[in-house]
């Protein structure tokens, strides 16, 4: 059952694609086209739309016109006719099937008449594979045309059987239907060289001989006159879209249609086709007035038992009424005497154009009429958008029942047609799946609506009879029926709180929903019963039925182990975050599960723990060993920043989000301390390791420099913010010393060997000034700090003495350098003090201490003066040398040592 119709494509080509089916021919206004290719012979005149075979190239080589006589011979005129055409067409096809390479033949006038009875030769040749099957009616008037009508399916059954691919495997047409025979009938569809080298052997040709000849006799034969255009063609590659079922990119195949072209298919391939998704198989039924397919029953029953849907259909030659109805009786026939279920969907299959009438509504109408009166009213129609009276027949049934043909050369799962009818016959070239018994091509069709399965399902050959409270399939649908034989409609409760429901076909509800009074929802399984508990569909959804069968919505479900579900307004469990009530949120995992005692981290790193009650937690949360964490009104966890709890307590949350404690170094070198509680350290003390001691201020952070505290006490913390201890500390060029115990000292301090320095009140360290200690006791501390020992020359020729203990000699004597000196009580050295020879002058001079002579240079008075060599020996210097000199006009004056 096949039609290609209109493809997108230029007029150039719309001659080439144009075609729609007719019983075994493809039909095209025009010439007849005749051509040899891989020893196939074309008919362009009445060409079969099954056929997807296309030569990419042709080029023409010559045309000749052949005229035939139209004549009307008696009955033995025309046998003796049609036995001697029968032998032409033996020798002819004989010569085919032994050149099964030729791509281009030429054909002259001559040799027309031989193609013309090679053709018929074919068609009588094929009737032989299917003699017991399809035989044509001896008592057609016109049965030798009926040979060639009843050929194609014949030859490509035979093609088939010996393991060969023909490219039209599905004629609808099988009925051996009188037809006018022409000079230029020829009707086989174009096959591979293959498969006409095996339909065409030497031994069938003489059989398909005897055969013609035999029917010959008894019937009369019209020759029309014709004109035939012969046409000499070179073929290249055919452009045959040929594909497997189970292609995801094609269409989806719900629906394969089968007749007894298919009949070698075994029980294993209908399993395959299962499988593979199929859900329905169509069956030729009849053709005609007297076609019955002889295995439709046979496929039927392999379909059913594969657990595959099944439809039937006839194929319409009608034009009047009366034929009509007997079509429909014959139809009807196969119905009842196989005990047909009355739900078994059955299609008239509109398309050859012996059906062509003004009168096709009114026509097909009747032909329904009769089925109805037997009960049989489950009606579609399939056709072609080529078919001359297609809208006509369509109103029979409405276009949401109607299955169409219409051949992409390259079908799309992206690109779907017909969609607003029933069902679309897009392919009559796929292949069974891999592995399959039957290798030859099986049309294939997508059912967009359920059109193809509302059906008897797999109970194709039952008829339920009354049935009182008790269940019955029909079919794939079960229906019940009450106490008064009658299938029920709506809920019905049974058994231990067991619910079902019935639509108003009266079929059990299995695998759907059903929305009831009140917006309620149910969902009835597999096994027609309303569910309870947890559902889990499509992609990782959830919904839940209470022990009333009613979905949950907009409520909480807990569902074994205390697992919390939340049910949204639509009925699935809901996945994520959930804010409800007043600044409540609750977390859902993937598994729809609400989250407990746990964390979940959000978009962006936000972390949030949601507590025993489900509920995201805010504010400080204490776990772990000494372990804090804080959560913001947001309830999203605090991770580097700061909290300030009540009474101005402050925390620190580090990256991983704990509170942390100890030490913590930020911004230009700052540093601050949080405790084991975690609480930031304010004006006190911090000792970490190595007695390393911290002071942190009223900010927080650790000082840094002098600090004053208590009464008059320093300490000094350095960049480190460690505390000073036992070490100096400069600030602003003031010297302080900090104590083991880090304050800043007062007073003297001893230190090194025997060093002494001092520090004042202020803790700063006396430079170049006195120091009166207890028991007046004078320091002197010189230009480094330290208090200094021995003689100090100072001011106007004065001078004070300091002992080894840096105190300040007074009313005492002592003596330095073999020099004696008297210091008075004011701590000066007194002139009565000074030493009585000028070798104690020259010993207490302090050049004395680093030279070992001197020249001294005594003025006399004026301009005269004595010069001596003094040299140093041991501790006493010695006068060496004793001079008069002059010392220039006026003399030197008044002079001391150092000028």
């Amino acid at each position: 059952m096949n039609f290609k119709t209109h493809n997108h494509i230029n007029a150039k080509t719309t001659k080439r694609f144009k075609l729609y089916k007719s019983g075994k021919l493809w039909l095209v206004a025009g010439v007849t086209f005749c051509s040899f290719v891989g020893s196939a012979i074309i008919n362009d005149q009445i060409a079969h739309a099954d056929t997807v075979t296309v030569a990419k190239t042709a080029t023409t080589v010559t045309r000749t016109t052949v005229s035939a006589d139209s004549k009307t011979s008696n009955d033995s005129a025309s046998s003796d006719t049609v036995s001697t055409t029968a032998n032409k067409v033996a020798n002819t096809a004989s010569n085919i099937a032994h050149q099964p390479n030729s791509a281009t033949t030429n054909l002259n006038t001559s040799q027309a008449a031989t193609a013309t009875s090679s053709t018929t030769t074919k068609a009588a040749s094929s009737i032989l594979s299917q003699a017991d099957s399809e035989t044509a009616n001896s008592n057609t008037s016109q049965a030798v045309t009926a040979t060639s009508s009843a050929a194609t399916e014949a030859v490509s059954s035979a093609a088939n059987q010996t393991g060969q691919k023909v490219s039209s495997s599905n004629n609808k047409s099988h009925e051996a239907t009188a037809h006018t025979t022409s000079a230029a009938s020829g009707s086989i569809n174009q096959v591979s060289s293959t498969a006409i080298k095996s339909a065409t052997s030497t031994e069938n040709t003489n059989k398909a001989t005897s055969v013609a000849s035999n029917a010959a006799k008894h019937q009369a034969t019209t020759t029309k006159k014709a004109d035939l255009n012969l046409t000499t063609v070179t073929a290249s590659t055919p452009e045959t879209d040929v594909w497997t079922i189970g292609d995801t990119t094609r269409p989806r195949v719900d629906v394969v249609d089968v007749a007894s072209y298919q009949s070698a298919m075994t029980q294993s391939d209908y399993n395959k086709l299962k499988a593979a998704g199929v859900k329905t198989v169509i069956i030729k039924t009849t053709e005609g007035t007297g076609y019955t397919n002889p295995v439709a029953l046979a496929q039927a029953k392999m379909a059913n038992a594969a657990g595959l849907n099944v439809d039937f259909y006839h194929y319409a030659t009608f034009n009047t009424a009366d034929t009509a109805q007997m079509e429909a009786n014959n139809m009807a026939n196969f119905l009842v005497k196989n005990n047909v279920s009355k739900k078994v969907l059955l299609f008239a299959d509109m398309e050859d154009a012996k059906t062509y009438t003004v009168n096709a509504t009114a026509n097909l109408n009747t032909f329904w009429s009769v089925l109805n009166a037997l009960g049989y009213t489950n009606h579609g129609v399939y056709t072609s958008n080529t078919y001359l009276y297609r809208d006509a027949v369509i109103k029979t049934v409405g276009q949401s029942r109607v299955w169409r043909a219409q051949y992409p050369y390259t079908p799309s799962a992206n690109n779907l047609w017909n969609t607003d009818d029933g069902a679309w016959q897009f392919s009559s070239t796929a292949l069974l799946p891999s592995g399959s018994d039957y290798t030859g091509y099986i049309d294939v069709s997508i059912c967009y609506n359920g059109l193809t399965e509302d059906s008897a399902g797999t109970n194709t050959f039952s008829t339920p009879n009354e049935f009182v409270n008790q269940y019955h399939w029909e079919g794939n649908k079960l229906y019940f029926y009450g106490s008064n034989g009658q299938p029920i409609t709506g809920f019905r409760h049974y058994g231990n709180n067991k619910l079902e429901y019935y639509g108003s076909d009266h079929a059990q509800y299995r695998n759907r929903y059903l929305t009831a009074a009140n917006n309620q929802l149910y969902y009835f399984g597999s096994n027609g019963d309303a569910i309870t508990g947890l559902r889990h569909y499509a992609n990782n959804k959830l919904e839940y039925y209470g022990t009333d069968h009613i979905q949950y919505r907009n409520r909480y479900a807990t569902v074994g182990n205390n697992k919390l579900y939340y049910f949204g307004s639509n009925g699935d469990a809901i996945s994520g975050l959930r804010h409800y009530g007043n600044n409540e949120l609750e977390f859902y995992g993937t598994d729809h599960i609400q989250y407990r005692n746990r964390y979940y981290t959000a978009a962006k790193n936000k972390l949030y723990y949601f507590g025993g009650n489900g509920d995201a937690i805010t504010g400080l949360r204490h776990y772990g060993h000494n372990k804090l964490e804080y959560y913001g009104n947001d309830h999203v966890q605090y991770r580097n920043r700061y909290y300030t709890a009540a009474k101005n307590r402050l925390y620190y949350f580090g990256s991983n989000g704990d509170a942390i404690s100890g030490l913590r170094h930020y911004g230009d070198n700052k540093l601050e301390f949080y405790g084991t509680d975690h609480i930031q350290y304010r004006n006190r003390y911090y000792t970490a390791a190595k007695n390393k001691l911290y002071y942190f201020g009223d900010n927080g952070d650790a000082i840094t420099g002098l600090r004053h505290y208590g009464n008059n006490k320093l300490e000094y913390y350095g960049a480190d913010h460690v505390q000073y201890r036992n070490r100096y500390a400069t600030v602003n060029n003031q010297l302080y010393y900090f104590g083991s115990n880090g304050d800043a000292i007062t007073g003297l301090r001893h230190y090194g060997n025997n060093k002494l320095e001092y520090y004042g009140a202020d803790h700063v360290q006396y430079r170049n000034r006195y120091y009166t200690a207890a028991k007046n006791k004078l320091y002197y501390f010189g230009g480094n700090g330290d208090a200094i020992t021995g003689l100090r020359h100072y001011g106007n020729n004065k001078l004070e003495f300091y002992g080894t203990d840096h105190i300040q000699y007074r009313n005492r004597y002592v003596t330095v350098g073999n020099h004696r000196y008297y210091f008075g009580s004011n701590g000066d050295a007194v002139s009565t003090n000074q030493p009585q020879t000028e070798a104690d002058i020259i010993g207490s001079m302090r050049v004395a201490q680093k030279a070992q002579q001197i020249v001294t240079v005594v003025q006399n008075g004026g301009s005269t003066a004595t010069l001596k060599l003094w040299q140093k020996q041991g501790n006493t210097w010695r006068n060496l040398l004793t001079s008069s000199s002059r010392i220039g006009n006026g003399g030197i004056g008044n002079s001391h040592e150092g000028n």
